[in-house]
């Protein structure tokens, strides 16, 4: 791996093109929205979303942008509400992205159009977890049973989104059965009747938060755990950006970089 590709903008504008465009992203745990109305938003590899319990209990994840001029629905990390108001011109939607209403003077022109509705991504829910896709081909990931879930850690951490994986991964091998990675964006790991999700969430190149999904076991304990990791990603990143590079890596890491620079190759054969 180039450390370049972990400290400038051009690679993470080609892993938008050839990973997050394509693959099932993690978006949230189905716990963080329970009841109907509860959402949250985030911006995960370039692509800006909320994620949203339905009237109908179905979750959907919508992409957070109206359809008149592309601004924001929603403007807060998370919360509770009946429709999505644009705040910029009022274009206003249901919980399935349905448009509803708006201003006469900035209204559609067709109002039962399905180009006036927000844009849905793909979903499915797998083990109390949340997934989306843009246009991604390949199956969903299997996580395996996951005890109840408990709460949710956020960590926002000043690395590029690859060094997090990075120190996640470490010097494990494939076949653990107390550690499992799905590619490109989720670790799970199983310390008795606990089971830990760890989302890594890309925002920007030099910018990643880090959601720990605790899955029966106490979130109190996790807290530490997460600032640990925080300063672990801030230094690797440190050195990333003084172009040192690990020297190690176990089975689960050279896996990651293989995959990383097939996708690159792709991108740049397609360019």
């Amino acid at each position: 791996m180039d450390p370049r590709d972990y400290c400038q903008g051009d690679a993470f504008q080609a892993e938008k093109r050839g990973i997050f465009s394509s693959e099932w992203l993690p978006a949230c745990a189905e716990g963080q929205i329970v009841s109907p109305g509860a959402f949250l938003t985030a911006t995960v590899g370039g692509w800006s979303l909320v994620a949203v319990r339905g009237k109908d209990q179905v979750v959907r994840v919508l992409r957070n942008n109206c359809r008149h001029q592309n601004m924001p629905v929603a403007g807060v990390p998370a919360g509770q509400c009946e429709t999505f108001r644009c705040r910029f011109h009022g274009w206003t939607y249901d919980l399935a992205g349905k448009f509803l209403s708006a201003p006469p003077q900035v209204a559609p022109a067709d109002p039962h159009s399905p180009q006036v509705n927000l844009v849905p991504f793909a979903v499915t829910c797998e083990a109390g977890m949340v997934f989306f896709t843009v246009v991604g081909t390949t199956a969903p990931p299997r996580l395996g049973a996951l005890p109840a879930y408990a709460g949710t850690v956020a960590t926002e951490i000043a690395c590029n989104w690859k060094t997090c994986v990075e120190h996640l991964l470490g010097d494990r091998d494939e076949g653990s059965p107390d550690f499992t990675w799905h590619w490109p964006l989720l670790a799970v790991r199983r310390a008795g009747s606990a089971a830990i999700v760890e989302q890594i969430v890309p925002h920007t190149f030099l910018r990643t938060r880090l959601l720990t999904h605790v899955f029966g076991g106490s979130i109190d304990e996790q807290s530490a755990m997460a600032a640990s990791i925080k300063q672990a990603c801030e230094r690797l990143q440190a050195d990333r950006a003084a172009g040192r590079m690990s020297e190690g890596a176990g089975g689960l890491l050279a896996g990651f970089h293989r995959r990383l620079d097939a996708a690159y190759a792709e991108v740049r054969a397609a360019t």
